[in-house]
């Protein structure tokens, strides 16, 4: 689980319980669990949309708001969810 990142929303994952899961249940390994979801992803929207519902969550991650909606606007667009959106 060493510097893994969710391929959605990039949050660190750490430990397999922070991580989503597929049709038959099994562990996937590239979502979190707030995210993906029996093999589909959780919130069905635009990166732009996602962008913003996450830059709502920016003291989580140490940061103002502004400075976490930058941080995903450069981080999303390399990420597998929305790399060839």
């Amino acid at each position: 689980m060493k510097n893994k990142i969710c391929q959605s929303c990039g949050m660190p994952i750490t430990s397999i319980e922070q991580l989503g899961t597929n049709k038959n249940g099994s562990i996937n390994t590239d979502y979190c669990k707030y995210c993906y979801e029996k093999g589909e992803f959780i919130d069905k929207v635009t990166m732009e949309e996602y962008i913003e519902m996450c830059s709502k969550y920016g003291s989580q991650a140490g940061m103002t708001n502004e400075e976490m909606k930058e941080h995903c606007t450069k981080l999303f667009p390399t990420l597998k969810r929305w790399k060839n959106v």
